[in-house]
Formats: C-alpha cells, structure tokens, sequence
C-alpha cells in the first residue's frame, strides 16, 4: 500500500473536511520522516515507506481516531448562557415605560428593534464560529491599520455625537472609540504571538492608540484597551525580567498620570468637568444636574427588595445603559444576583476554554475577549450601584442597542471559533491519537 492510499484511507472515516487536511499534512510529514529513517537503516524505498505506514497502524483505527479528536466542539455551556442573558433582556424591556421619554406606542418599536439586534447577534455568533480565527493572524497588520485609520477619523473630522461623545453614524451603525476595540485586541494578539516587532516598535504600536483614546472623552474605552493588552502581555512568552521591568515602568507612568489628574482637577478642568467628579461624590448636592441620574438609580435600587418594587421608578434610558437597575427593580435582588452570576460565569468559561490551551494566538484571542467582555460587565455593574463615575457603558447582551450587541457577539463568536478548532493548536495528532486509544 503506498502512503498517498493510506492517507485517503486515514481522512476517509474523518468527518471534517478541515480536520482532513490538517491531518494528512501531518501525517505525511511524519511517514516521510520514518520512510528516511528506514532507508539510512539500508531499506530500498518501497520497503522502507511499507515499514513506516506498519508503524503507524491500522488505517481504520487511527481514521476514527482522528475523528474522535477532531471533531469541531461545541461549547454549549457558553452558547447557552449567552442566549439565556438575551432572552432575559427581552423580559426587562418589557417592563420599560417608554411614553415618558419617548412618547405613547413606542413599547413595540423597542421590542421589534430588540429582536432584529438579537437576531444580528446570533447570527454574528454563528458566522464567527464557523470562521477560521487563525486567518486573522495573517491580516492583523492590515486589521490594525484600519482600526487606527478610523480612530482618528474619530477624533479629528466624526459626523455625529452623543452624549458629547464623537462618532462615525452610517445608518443605524454607529462607530465609536469602545466599537473598535476587537479590533484592537485581534491585531494585538497576533503581534504578541508572532514577535516580528522589535521590543520598541511594538511598545509604539501598542501605545498609539491609547493617544487617540484619549482625546475621546470616555476614557474607560482607553482602560478597556489597557486591560485587555496587560492581560496579553502578562500571558505572553516574554521572559519574566521583561514583563517586571514593563509593569514597573507602566505603575510609574500611572502615578504620574494620576498626580496631574489631581493637578488638572483643581488646576486646569472647566467648572462644568468638575462639577460631574464632585457629583459622583455627594450627588445630593447636584440633584438637579449631575446628580440627578445617581439619585434616580439609588432610589430604585433601594425600593427594590428580593423580589421587586411594588412601584416603579422612573428612570431615563432604562432600557440601555441602566437595563439591571430597570430589571432588578422589576423583579428583584434575587432575580438580579441570578443575572449577575449568569454574566460572571460566562467570564469563567472563557478563562477555563485558555487555560485547557497551549501558548497561541487562539489563547490569546480567548484571554483577550474575557477581559474585555468581563472589565465591560464590571464596570456596568459597579456603575449602576454607584461604586464608579456613569461612563455609558452597556450592559453585555442585556442592555439595548445594536453595536454593543454585536460587539460583545464578535467577542464570543472568537472565543467560540478557537474552541471550536482548539484540537489544531500545538498538537501532534499522533500523541493525540496515542492518548485517545
């Protein structure tokens, strides 16, 4: 039997067509490699490539070997909190008062926009699952450069605002600073892990970004960055002495920063800049400016028990930034703690999927898409309690809108396209195969 027949016996009881491919590549390498041997022991070819296929085993054995470990998984305990959190939210826009703020009849307008973003996102989930994210790897130069390019497009000529906020507005599109942060991570990843940028270009590359953030006014955007790339950095293969010394130089560039933040705050910030920091600190003493939407989220979280307010409070945008205040104070402490988990446990899933993972773009991709996904989910969350300033920032997968939506979708669609092809990285199939029989 030669080995190109062999090898279509292997991949014949394999039922991935792109497991196939990446199993008879390495399974060839591996039978020229015996084959050679076999023939420096003295061995004319044909004889030598027939003892190196015997090595390897029955064809049918190590086909449905292959098979077993090849086959594309499905982390359905993701995808199901990831549904589960949707359909929550379908449950706490029901309990929105609309009219107030946007006038009768609007309840279904909400509710069938929901459902399109809701639909977007599944959809955008399957899309990036089926993808093969290792095809990023070989764009993220080109990633990179797009995502800069429209950053400063950004800052420098936007076509629309919100909430003093700068932004690109294509249709119900919107591209702000946080929309590009995928972006960001994927390109980030790929240079952690292929190092073909010398120590000072790729600090440079790095921290260009965090200059253009800065000249947006949410300045968690910039901290959602920050995070995700320390995150990166720490798991990379950077040897110890480096990752020190970056961390040291970066806390002292933090305290600078913070001591002309304290500067700036008595210094150089206008009255009305000041007036939003000392509102989050005694928001009683701004209760008809500032103050008014801390008051107004304090009064519903404390009218709320176990399991929900006999009265509803109003509250402005309750269906977008503050959907778990609207939601706990519609049903309860105990309904809230439960979404909460949910939320938190997604978290962990992503962060067991990288720790099951060798070294790899994959796993930094995953470790990235969790501390994104979890620094979003905190941040919201503390905001709300007011623990942190009012920033704007979604809720993910519960608060309205169709870009957080589809942001926090693109985060799980990579996690769920690496999981899916987690048996390919760093793997040889034959120690597989040995492990699995």
């Amino acid at each position: 039997m030669s080995s190109k027949h062999y090898l279509q016996q292997v991949t014949s009881y394999m039922r991935s067509k792109e497991a196939r491919g990446y199993v008879k590549e390495e399974l060839q390498q591996h039978l020229m490699h015996s084959k050679q041997a076999w023939m420096n022991k003295g061995w004319p070819p044909k004889e030598a490539e027939e003892k190196a296929i015997a090595e390897m085993g029955s064809a049918s054995q190590l086909g449905k070997s292959m098979d077993r470990i090849h086959r594309p998984k499905w982390d359905y305990w993701l995808i199901g909190a990831v549904l589960l959190l949707v359909a929550v939210s379908f449950i706490s826009i029901l309990t929105v008062d609309f009219s107030q703020q946007y006038g009768p009849g609007m309840s279904r307008y909400f509710i069938e926009h929901k459902f399109v973003h809701m639909l977007l996102g599944i959809t955008a989930i399957a899309v990036l699952m089926f993808f093969d994210y290792r095809k990023l790897q070989r764009y993220s130069t080109l990633i990179y450069g797009i995502a800069l390019i429209l950053l400063v497009g950004i800052c420098v000529m936007p076509n629309a605002a919100m909430n003093g906020e700068a932004m690109f507005k294509i249709g119900p599109l919107r591209i702000q600073g946080w929309t590009l942060l995928p972006l960001f991570v994927v390109a980030s990843a790929a240079f952690f892990t292929e190092r073909k940028w010398k120590g000072w270009q790729l600090t440079g590359l790095l921290l260009l970004p965090c200059f253009f953030f800065m000249m947006l006014p949410n300045l968690v955007v910039m901290l959602l960055y920050l995070g995700a790339v320390a995150v990166m950095f720490s798991m990379s293969d950077f040897n110890q002495n480096v990752k020190r010394n970056v961390f040291l130089a970066s806390g002292g560039i933090g305290a600078v920063l913070l001591t002309f933040a304290v500067y700036a705050y008595h210094n150089l910030l206008e009255s009305y800049q000041t007036e939003r920091i000392s509102a989050f600190i005694h928001p009683e003493l701004y209760s008809d400016s500032a103050g008014y939407m801390m008051l107004q989220l304090s009064n519903a979280l404390s009218a709320a028990g176990w399991f929900g307010s006999k009265t509803s409070n109003y509250i402005p945008e309750a269906h977008t930034d503050y959907a778990l205040v609207q939601f706990i104070q519609s049903y309860g402490y105990a309904a809230g703690i439960a979404v909460i988990l949910v939320i938190l446990a997604i978290t962990l899933r992503m962060l067991w999927i990288a720790k099951t993972m060798q070294y790899s773009f994959g796993k930094l991709l995953i470790l990235a898409a969790a501390a994104l996904y979890s620094c979003q989910s905190l941040y919201s969350i503390f905001m709300v309690f007011g623990f942190l300033p009012l920033t704007g920032v979604p809720l993910p997968f519960m608060s309205y809108g169709l870009m957080p939506m589809l942001l926090n979708a693109l985060l799980i669609g990579l996690v769920l396209s690496v999981y899916r092809r987690k048996t390919y990285s760093g793997k040889s199939v034959l120690s597989a195969a040995h492990k699995a029989s």
